[in-house]
């Protein structure tokens, strides 16, 4: 239904302006959910419903390109124990399958849409969320379902992923036996339900192999799901190539990338999804942010809020910590954590920009500079929040 034309104006800085990049005393001009104009307030077309932002930085609205809401259970004295000196070996994921199978889908649903809810708090406009604590045909279904009805309580752009190759589940006769199960039952029966939009395997020492990976991901494109890839994080294993090579729309970690890998990112479509996180939490170095921006990669940054690497959902933290951390601007980190983020996505130019055309997803911040994000790590918060167009309510922090 066609509303009202609403027009936001400001004083201040509106970051993401295509195609200049910042704009000053500006107006951005709304119909029917998409942004119609942009350019200098006093060029703007003329409507009833004006609202001032004054010198509020407005930036597109944040994403977070890869996340992990649906568990139960605590593991934060994994977190005290690695400070001790107690190596990740990833055997934590199967406490928390654990404590997510037992979990009745009511408590399952009310975690997920709380997760979802403080990551809007945060100005996350749009989420990917991935199962992968379930490990079962069913338990995984039921994942991707509870994620879908717990998207319906809060108003957020939510894209599914299926990552039953997360871990192989305790009871599985061997590690063959599930990934025939992966590819054979549970990707079928996810495609045919229509519970995702792309399907992601943990390709890395000691989880799933290239050819695992291989195998998996093939399945899900003849399926119609598209691919992602958990890359490069533990172990140099040749997944990003792998991501390349198949068409992946993004390979995330990337951590124990090398000169090589970088190249192969820079020289395609694949999206490098740098999760400074639990880079930062696990010790195991940084992810080389400087040499794929030089090298002309298309980067995003997300969150990878999970049970147990790291807990936090906040995207202004995530962009603080990457322009401090891993030798990337602001601006860079910033434009990561949206345009880049669309585009792991697959939907580069309809989020994540301020242009004529793209989807009026907004966030106008309590800061006047986005270098607010490196100065304030983490606290940075959201004054007022635009999705489609349409103001809606940041639940409390």
């Amino acid at each position: 239904m066609s509303t009202e034309p609403l027009l936001l104006t400001g004083r201040g800085r509106l970051f993401g302006a295509q195609p200049s990049g910042v704009l000053t005393d500006w107006a951005v001009r709304i119909e029917d959910g998409l942004i119609s104009w942009v350019g200098p307030r006093g060029q703007a077309p003329g409507t009833d419903a004006i609202v001032d932002l004054g010198e509020a930085l407005v930036t597109p609205g944040l994403v977070d390109s890869h996340t992990h809401p649906a568990f139960a259970g605590d593991r934060s004295d994994e977190a005290g124990a690695r400070l001790e000196g107690v190596p990740y070996t990833g055997g934590g994921i199967l406490r928390t399958v654990a404590a997510t199978r037992a979990a009745g889908d009511d408590q399952l649903r009310r975690a997920i849409r709380d997760r979802l809810g403080k990551a809007l708090a945060t100005g996350t406009t749009t989420i990917e969320c991935k199962s992968g604590y379930g490990l079962s045909t069913d338990e995984e279904l039921r994942a991707l379902r509870l994620i879908g009805e717990a998207s319906q309580g809060v108003e957020m752009r939510v894209v599914r992923t299926l990552l039953g190759a997360h871990a192989v589940p305790p009871e599985a006769t061997s590690h063959e036996e599930y990934v025939t199960v992966v590819t054979e039952e549970m990707i079928p029966a996810v495609a045919a339900a229509g519970l995702a939009e792309f399907c992601d395997v943990f390709c890395d020492r000691g989880f799933f192999s290239v050819a695992d990976a291989t195998r998996i991901l093939e399945a899900a494109a003849a399926h119609g799901l598209g691919i992602r890839l958990h890359a490069e994080q533990l172990a140099r294993t040749g997944s990003a190539e792998l991501a390349v090579r198949l068409g992946a729309s993004s390979a995330d970690h990337l951590e124990q990338l090398d000169a090589a890998g970088v190249a192969a990112i820079a020289a395609s479509e694949t999206v490098a999804t740098l999760l400074p996180g639990p880079a930062i939490e696990l010790g195991g170095g940084l992810p080389p942010a400087r040499a794929l921006l030089d090298a002309g990669a298309t980067v995003a940054l997300a969150s990878d809020a999970n049970a147990g690497t790291f807990g936090s959902s906040s995207m202004p933290l995530v962009i603080g910590l990457a322009a401090t951390l891993m030798e990337m601007t602001v601006a860079e980190a910033l434009t990561a954590a949206t345009a880049g983020g669309v585009a792991a996505l697959g939907l580069a130019g309809r989020r994540g920009v301020i242009v004529a055309g793209a989807e009026a997803d907004l966030v106008a911040w309590d800061a006047e500079h986005e270098g607010a994000f490196a100065l304030r790590l983490g606290d940075v918060r959201p004054l007022r929040t635009w999705i489609g167009g349409r103001e809606v309510i940041n639940p409390p922090l």
